[in-house]
């Protein structure tokens, strides 16, 4: 292992009740629409403000300008609701310590708009903690394609099989997966039995200890560098 690479929502911080909230008044307001947490876990986490409108939209369209300002609006009021709630994940902060002592690179892959990832990184004082940090904005394929953490192992100048992933949600968990590094799973936004084929599921970094990660069988569903899983959003 020489790099561990990290999803923002769900993983550095616990924002989805926060976020929920958000999608929440957003679905009643733009679409009369009661989003559920069973919708929010299975269609929201993890996927792209496009994806989740277009869910919304329930196969209706709009001009991809007022998509982009209804999402950009969301993630404001989030910033703003959950700004007197940041903290990160229990343990998170320790395990970062540990990892760069280790001399382990570290880098965030978020779905989330550059903004956001900003946002938390300032809010949480992570600043020191990460080598690399990408956003939904390096990317042509959102997760569940691989791109954005082949990218992030490319920038850290490691091979899949020398990283590892920490994801919460299923897009995340398949996107690593498809990268052909390990992956992690959190059990922040599912139950730990929804987190399947990863090499290992704690509910947070208190339960993680460096050489676990070493010696950590490879996930049971990896496609390599390239990938060729169906990637295609559901």
């Amino acid at each position: 292992m020489k790099a561990a690479i990290f999803d923002m929502d769900g993983v550095i911080a616990d924002t989805n009740p926060h976020h929920l909230i958000t999608w929440g008044e957003y679905a009643r307001r733009y679409f009369n629409h009661e989003l559920t947490e069973e919708e929010f876990a299975r269609h929201v986490s993890g996927r792209t403000n496009a994806a989740i409108v277009e869910y919304l939209l329930k196969g209706e369209t709009l001009p991809v300008e007022e998509v982009i300002r209804m999402g950009d609006a969301k993630e404001a009021l989030f910033r703003e609701v959950y700004a007197p709630h940041a903290a990160p994940v229990p343990g998170l902060i320790p395990f970062l310590k540990e990892l760069k002592a280790a001399g382990i690179k570290t880098a965030v892959a978020t779905s989330a708009p550059p903004e956001n990832l900003t946002f938390m990184v300032e809010a949480l004082g992570l600043e020191p903690y990460f080598d690399l940090l990408l956003d939904v904005s390096r990317v042509t394929h959102p997760k569940p394609h691989p791109e954005i953490y082949l990218l992030a192992m490319a920038g850290l100048g490691v091979e899949p099989s020398e990283a590892v992933v920490f994801e919460d949600s299923i897009p995340g968990i398949q996107a690593g997966l498809a990268s052909g590094a390990k992956v992690v799973g959190l059990a922040t936004t599912h139950q730990p039995e929804e987190l399947t084929n990863v090499s290992l599921v704690v509910r947070d970094f208190t339960e993680l200890r460096l050489e676990q990660l070493m010696d950590m069988p490879v996930s049971e569903r990896s496609y390599g560098r390239t990938g060729s899983a169906d990637f295609t959003e559901k």
